[in-house]
Parts: C-alpha cells; structure tokens; sequence
C-alpha cells in the first residue's frame, strides 16, 4: 500500500499506548512524516528541517518499518517478525529496542527475532531478573529507569540457539550431526543462557587479560 494510505489506519498502540511511541522517537531521535504528495521525510526532535531517506542515518533507515508498523498498523495478536534489529543501531539503542519489544510482548503482540547482539539479549536478561517482587530488585529498577510495563516473565520469552549438533531425524534411529535450533535454557532468576555468546566474550575476556597481565 502506499504510505499516504497508511498514515490514514491508527494501530492501537497509537490508541492506548501513546508512551511506546513516544518511546520509539527518543531511539530513533526524531519521528517520521508523509506528505500528501506521498514524499517520506524524517523530522529530528527540536529541530524545524525535514530530511529525506538519503539524507538520514542508517539507524533511521532501519527502524523506518518498525515505526510505521507501531503508528499505524499494529494490532492485538499480532505476529512482528524482525531480522537482526541491532543493525546500525549504537548499543545503548540496542538495549532500548529489547525493552520496547519486551513491551510489545506485554501488551500482547508477539515478537519474533533473530540476533547476533549480546547486548539485547542481556538487556532481556535483565527485564527477566528485575521481574520479581523484591525490595531491591524494585529499588535498583527505579535507580536505572526501568519501568514495570517493561519487565517481562521469563514464561513469555522462548529463545533457540542455530547450532551444529546431534540430533535424530524424521525416519532415522541414529543421531546425526546437523544444522538445528536448540533451545536455551531460561532461568527466572538469572536469565537467558546464550551459550554462543558466552563462550565470544569468554575468549575476549581471557585474551584482554593475558594482554594486560601477561609480563607479570
């Protein structure tokens, strides 16, 4: 459909949850515009320029469905399916993304991802620790601006890691080894378990260290 058609339907998000949107313009810095001529503009917060898709930042870009979909289309039960969301995105934006889905999720949109960012999945991590009806989980939530809308159980987050390994396939009695989606284990109180990015930044860790430490 063409965008001026689009900027006509409001999603109920735009409805009843005008502060997720607001939320999305503090990530993007800005928020979109259509003309009536169909012309696609982005619109910098505080400032009086329009910018158009070539002039603006790869993160605008990217974001540019997600934004459209939140404002106009967005629909309870609906399925939002995003392809490495963390692209082009500074990582303290990354964190932003996981709580607005996180979000999303609560006010029952379902969320499908895939990911290569550590970063979003431990800012998960962190909305499933802070999930709990504790004096100092609700203290260090308030300390770092994480609201309630935003925790989310660890029953609603299911997460599979794109792995080699053993398996038996439809027909077969013996295990092959073969491309599959294993899942993570997700544990109330601590999180998500990513191994693959653990074992990353493990080896990280132990190289920084012999760097720093390796002459004594």
């Amino acid at each position: 459909r063409q965008l001026e058609s689009i900027v006509k339907t409001t999603s109920f998000i735009a409805e009843n949850h005008p502060d997720i949107l607001a939320d999305f313009a503090d990530i993007i810095g800005g928020e979109y515009t259509v003309t009536r001529n169909d012309q696609l503009y982005y619109v910098p917060k505080g400032k009086r320029i329009k910018l158009s898709m070539d002039q603006s930042s790869s993160a605008v870009r990217s974001l540019l469905d997600i934004g459209f979909y939140l404002k106009h289309e967005a629909q309870t039960g609906d399925l939002l399916m995003v392809d490495e969301p963390e692209l082009n995105l500074h990582p303290e934006n990354q964190r932003r993304v996981a709580r607005l889905f996180a979000r999303l999720v609560n006010i029952g949109i379902k969320v499908f991802i895939t990911t290569h960012s550590d970063y979003i999945i431990k800012e998960l991590n962190t909305l499933i620790m802070l999930n709990h009806d504790q004096p100092h989980l609700k203290r260090i939530a308030e300390e770092e601006g994480y609201r309630k809308e935003e925790l989310i159980s660890s029953e609603k987050i299911k997460v599979y890691i794109a792995e080699e390994a053993l398996i038996v396939l439809e027909g077969k009695t013996r295990k092959t080894k073969c491309q599959t989606l294993t899942p993570a284990d997700i544990d109330p109180e601590m999180g998500i378990e990513a191994r693959s990015f653990d074992a990353t930044i493990e080896t990280m860790n132990r190289i920084q260290e012999a760097i720093v430490w390796g002459k004594e």
